[in-house]
């Protein structure tokens, strides 16, 4: 199992050191994170490598995910939408009795008895209705700036019956809310199957293994296949840049999870745009690609994409620039955070710039490995684990207090 120890070559002693004091503190408290899916995206990630590092920092920590049927994740998708700016979303009388009889059949399967109660995103939000003491926390991955006001207006008052409302940005917190409140960027493990080092050998049996030569220059966006990362729009910047770069190839990786019923669709949709194009890859977990295959592909390419109309964080543009690989993307959510214009990447405004940029560094790799470097450089100082547990910690320590 992985201890804090393991990451003082990384991030040092010092940063180390503080993690464990600040554990001593709450040691042997219950804390449980409660999310959607085991599997798929980005809070499932997060939650796979920071639960067993507050184990190890004697912490009483546990995962839960939900159980729900196909009509629930299709609700809860359309809340997704909604509360990231989707104005057209609508919900009827039956598919919000069927989200809450959801959430209240869970809360007689899961275990609601904790010292401190994370629930991620809306899937779980009414499980504050069952609260059996404790403090709670409501943990939002996603862009709320501009919610739809008919979806967020019920959930708000959800929400507010939380202890303090955790989000990724400071501008996604929705106006007029009435709860405390925190601000904690998303973060990495570079000791994950997926972030850690590996051989190029590895590397090349990768791209081999799904035909994408590593002689040539490869461009890759990863992502969920839906409207928000724009599949088709990394599939239209990659046609741009072969008018300028012949040989330039493009890896689109996505993957299914239990609660994006949309992905099938976005998948054909990416398959469909793509299928006269030469050069283009699609793939997905279905195919194999796993974390260490997905590692392997950002490791080989000389730029990686990130098209995104919405995003609430970006954890591919912090695996990116940990691999050293310069990104261009466009300025959502917290993208710009990581993406120093100029210096980690590009930060672009329409495809054209995209591809405008993206040729650069293919033509000028001396470019693109100065902007990885400082890429990598920027999420050691800021992206990593080790700040993800430390800021958990004293949220702990905030919420209940220190232990006597």
């Amino acid at each position: 199992m992985v201890k804090v120890d393991d990451y003082a070559p990384i991030v040092g002693e010092g940063e180390v050191e503080g993690i464990k004091q600040l554990a001593e503190l709450i040691k042997g408290e219950k804390v449980v994170h409660i999310n959607a899916t085991p599997y798929g995206g980005g809070v499932a990630e997060i939650l796979s490598r920071i639960i067993p590092l507050a184990k190890s920092l004697d912490i009483d920590a546990n995962w839960q995910t939900l159980k729900g049927d196909t009509e629930f994740f299709t609700v809860t998708k359309k809340m997704h939408n909604a509360l990231q700016g989707n104005q057209e979303v609508a919900l009827s009388e039956a598919e919000w009795r069927h989200y809450f009889d959801t959430v209240r059949f869970n809360s007689s399967i899961l275990n609601l008895e904790g010292d401190v109660l994370v629930i991620h995103d809306p899937q779980p939000l009414p499980l504050i209705e069952y609260r059996r003491g404790g403090k709670w926390a409501w943990r939002c991955h996603i862009d709320t700036s501009s919610p739809n006001l008919r979806i967020w207006g019920p959930l708000m008052e959800l929400v507010q019956r939380y202890n303090i409302a955790i989000f990724s940005l400071e501008k996604y917190i929705p106006r007029n809310l009435e709860t405390q409140v925190l601000i904690d960027h998303p973060t990495i493990d570079p000791l994950a199957t997926k972030n850690a080092g590996i051989s190029v050998s590895e590397i090349e049996k990768t791209l081999n293994r799904y035909g994408v030569d590593p002689e040539r220059p490869i461009i890759g966006q990863v992502g969920r296949f839906d409207p928000w990362k724009d599949p088709l729009g990394a599939i239209a910047v990659h046609r741009m840049v072969k008018a300028r770069v012949r040989a330039a190839q493009l890896v689109l990786i996505g993957s299914f999870a239990k609660d994006d019923p949309e992905a099938a669709e976005w998948y054909e949709k990416a398959m469909a745009f793509a299928a006269k194009e030469k050069d283009v890859f699609v793939l997905t977990n279905l195919d194999g690609v796993g974390d260490l295959e997905v590692n392997a592909f950002q490791r080989a390419f000389s730029v990686a994409l990130q098209m995104s109309k919405r995003e609430g964080f970006g954890l591919t543009v912090t695996e990116a620039l940990w691999k050293g690989v310069p990104v261009v993307g466009t300025r959502a959510g917290g993208i710009s955070l990581q993406v120093i214009d100029g210096a980690t990447g590009y930060l672009i405004d329409n495809y054209e710039e995209a591809a405008e940029k993206t040729a650069l560094l293919l033509k000028k790799p001396w470019l693109a490995r100065e902007l990885g470097q400082s890429g990598r450089r920027h999420v050691k100082l800021n992206f990593l684990i080790t700040k993800g547990i430390m800021n958990y910690l004293r949220m702990h320590i905030e919420l209940v207090g220190k232990r006597n």
